[in-house]
């Protein structure tokens, strides 16, 4: 029996995924920062995919005064580990099913969610403001397309 490589493995593919998914969780879903270069001032903040909040400042302290996240971080994370259990514990067609659907889940959570945070960057009463999506949105829509297309090699794998 020959030995697969990683890439082509379905299976893998889909821990792959999953495991990406739940990382990409605890990585800034959204930032924030602004300096105030005449006075000297700095701040920043960031926000994961379970709407922990992270950062220093005025901005941080707005932003946990007021601001009610709505990200659907427990969400990725629930289907991540559903990914690695399907790969793991489901056979044939329906584990390839299983990670497919889950894995356009996940990219949808990441989708959708890039599409909501607003950005910004510009000058605000003398300070410079930026903000916008962070990088562990882009990790989860990564993670989702490793999850489906591991998905999709399962898939192929049977069929042949």
């Amino acid at each position: 029996m020959a030995s697969k490589n990683i890439l082509t493995d379905g299976r893998n593919l889909g821990i792959a995924g999953g495991i990406l998914s739940i990382i990409s969780v605890f990585l800034p879903w959204y930032s924030a920062s602004a300096n105030a270069g005449m006075l000297g001032l700095s701040s920043s903040f960031s926000v994961n995919g379970l709407g922990w909040k992270n950062g220093e400042g005025l901005l941080m302290g707005l932003a946990s005064g007021t601001a009610n996240w709505e990200f659907q971080g427990i969400g990725v994370l629930a289907l991540g580990i559903a990914t690695i259990l399907v790969a793991v514990l489901l056979k044939d067609k329906i584990q390839s099913l299983a990670m497919l659907a889950c894995g356009l889940l996940i990219i949808g959570g990441g989708v959708v969610n890039l599409k909501s945070i607003g950005s910004f960057s510009g000058e605000f009463m003398g300070a410079t403001m930026q903000s916008g999506v962070g990088y562990g949105l882009f990790v989860v829509v990564l993670a989702g397309a490793v999850a489906s297309a591991g998905g999709l090699l399962a898939w192929r794998d049977i069929n042949n």
